[in-house]
């Protein structure tokens, strides 16, 4: 987890990506590999993971466009995790969430550890791209991590720990993501409604406020017209081809592949071969070449038909039903990362990105674990077993 949120590899053609790629897929198969050994009891969580991988297996091997089969990492890792019910590792997300917002400050003060190949970007806030080489990608991260930070620090209470999700808030504020807003508020929401009576649930909640009030502050300079008229303009524009898409859509790549021409008959019906009625519409400032829809819940429609897009809705019911029946405050925290990465997935796309996609098999597996009934103590406190240790430095 740590690694695939950290590591970036200068000399390649996709030097954030690509890496974490990589060993997202060699997790993928040493989780295959040690399932026989690992694998438990399948209960709704592990179900729905199953149907999700069947849904993307299908859908890959139907596709007649490109078959990028890398991206099978992803849902083979959320089955394995889920079947093994593989316990949430504390320390690990409290250091990939330190480490990523740690370089996202160094960044801020321009002392960027990257600088020697860093991306060209325009504007302080695009020069914070962390290790992710997104502003926006860095901040998908930290909305998972951020939350489950908090619960490490407070159960028992951690300094250390406090101090690293303080650096992931802070972090998320210098981001400057409108989806942090959405995201934070949505975790708050799940603390408020759904986490342990007590104390522990009320410093949660007020801790998360609080990063929801720090991260809204700086958005005051970015116009969210602006954002909201350029997520509408892909939306609008692949949504008309929804019913093309069948039950098992077009395959994984599909939106690259076919928005240039569904980008073209948009134009056509708005303006004809009228080339003037398309420079001085106020939505050309958004044509152009895009390889996502920033919409996952439209994109898995539009590249796994129905069935994928029933098959994901499953897999993140049953882990955050699972997480928040269990009652403690793990589950709580839990319960809130899903709802972060779900609402976040409405606006970006983080279902098809490693990092994001590792971070999902570690909650569903922890809300497997939750599932069983033997698994907490009843009481709203963690696990024994899965009490969170150490800091970050």
């Amino acid at each position: 987890m740590v690694a695939v949120t950290l590591v970036v590899w200068p000399w390649a053609a996709s030097p954030f990506s690509g890496s974490k790629w990589l060993l997202t897929g060699v997790a993928a198969a040493c989780s295959v590999l040690f399932l026989p050994r690992d694998r438990q009891g399948a209960g709704a969580v592990a179900l729905a993971a199953l149907a999700n991988l069947a849904a993307c297996a299908l859908s890959l091997a139907l596709s007649e466009g490109p078959r990028p089969w890398w991206t099978l990492a992803g849902p083979v890792l959320i089955a394995s995790f889920s079947l093994s019910r593989v316990p949430l590792p504390w320390r690990a997300v409290t250091w990939a969430g330190g480490l990523a917002a740690g370089v996202v400050l160094l960044q801020a003060l321009g002392l960027d550890p990257l600088r020697a190949f860093a991306p060209d970007v325009e504007g302080a806030r695009l020069a914070r791209y962390g290790t992710l080489g997104n502003p926006d990608f860095v901040a998908s991260v930290l909305g998972v991590t951020a939350p489950l930070t908090l619960v490490a620090a407070l159960h028992p209470w951690k300094p250390l720990t406090a101090g690293s999700a303080g650096v992931q808030l802070l972090g998320l504020a210098l981001l400057r993501s409108f989806a942090t807003v959405l995201c934070l508020g949505a975790a708050l929401l799940v603390v408020v409604v759904a986490g342990p009576r007590g104390s522990d649930r009320r410093r949660l909640a007020l801790a998360l406020g609080a990063g929801l009030l720090v991260s809204a502050v700086p958005l005051a300079g970015r116009s969210a017209t602006a954002a909201l008229a350029g997520r509408w303009y892909l939306v609008a524009t692949a949504a008309r081809h929804v019913r093309e898409a069948s039950w098992l859509g077009h395959g994984p790549g599909a939106v690259a592949l076919h928005w240039p021409a569904w980008e073209v008959e948009r134009w056509r019906d708005r303006c004809g071969a009228d080339a003037a009625c398309v420079a001085a519409h106020p939505e050309s400032r958004f044509a152009g070449v895009q390889e996502h829809l920033h919409d996952d819940w439209l994109e898995r429609v539009l590249e796994g038909g129905l069935l994928g897009l029933l098959a994901l809705m499953a897999l993140f019911a049953t882990a955050f039903v699972a997480a928040v029946r269990s009652g403690t405050l793990e589950g709580a925290g839990v319960g809130a990362g899903l709802a972060a990465l779900a609402v976040r997935a409405t606006v970006d796309f983080p279902l098809a990105r490693p990092a994001d996609l590792v971070f999902l098999a570690v909650l569903c597996g922890a809300a497997a674990r939750l599932e069983r009934a033997d698994s907490v103590d009843g009481v709203g406190a963690l696990p024994p077993d899965s009490a969170p240790e150490g800091g970050v430095p």
